[in-house]
């Protein structure tokens, strides 16, 4: 394991040289409550994702909602859906180690107009991976083609799962219906030509999480929902 440095202030000083057994190589992402680096896991001989989260960031407790998060994830095991690799603390912080993916999202890919034959692959296999969430028990509740990622080999894997719930969760229409650490994710930034897993573009309107303009009639309505609900 390696020493706990905690980040330091300024810019470039700001990340930490290791988290945990991780070595940190750059910051790739930055939200309002965190952090995500490109860091490399020395024991097993990998380059990964970590979200960096501080424990009590939002006013419901970020670092919360990035374990529930970890948590969904690991729910789910498929070829097409993010992989999550471990959890844990990290001085006053929570941390998430993930697969890191270089490629782009799919809202990048639809933009350069591809052909149909290729739309519908990567739909298809990001279909099956909203399937295997659903096979888990679990509704994603922000599916959009920003979630979306292809890699550069092809592989097409759904990611951010900070929203997602239960099948027979409560209904989320009100501050006091939504659970510990409900604020947005980080969100990642991207250089050209990579993009990193857990891309979290996140909206919040009123008390309703998630991105309105994917947003299935009986999620704005704060109604229960289910597998239907992803696919709108």
């Amino acid at each position: 394991m390696g020493a706990e440095t905690e980040p330091r202030s300024g810019e470039d000083a700001s990340a930490p040289t290791t988290i945990g057994r991780y070595r940190v190589l750059r910051r790739i992402g930055a939200g309002g409550m965190g952090v995500v680096y490109a860091a490399y896991d020395n024991e097993l001989d990998r380059k990964i994702a970590v979200k960096l989260v501080a424990r009590g960031a939002g006013k419901d407790g970020g670092g919360l909602r990035l374990v529930r998060e970890a948590q969904a994830m690991a729910r789910v095991s498929h070829p097409n859906v993010i992989n999550v690799y471990d959890a844990g603390t990290f001085g006053r912080f929570v941390f998430v180690a993930m697969e890191y993916v270089d490629g782009h999202t799919l809202a990048e890919r639809m933009a350069k107009r591809p052909g149909w034959r290729e739309v519908l692959e990567v739909f298809r296999a990001a279909g099956r991976g909203l399937a295997g969430a659903h096979e888990a028990g679990l509704i994603h509740r922000d599916f959009k083609p920003e979630n979306v990622m292809i890699t550069r080999r092809g592989r097409v894997v759904v990611l951010d799962f900070g929203l997602a719930r239960p099948r027979d969760a409560t209904p989320e229409t009100s501050p006091a219906a939504r659970g510990p650490g409900d604020e947005p994710a980080p969100a990642l930034t991207r250089s050209v030509g990579e993009t990193t897993a857990l891309e979290a573009s996140l909206t919040r309107t009123g008390a309703l999480m998630g991105t309105p303009a994917y947003m299935a009639p009986e999620q704005m309505r704060g109604q229960p929902l289910d597998a239907r609900s992803d696919q709108f």
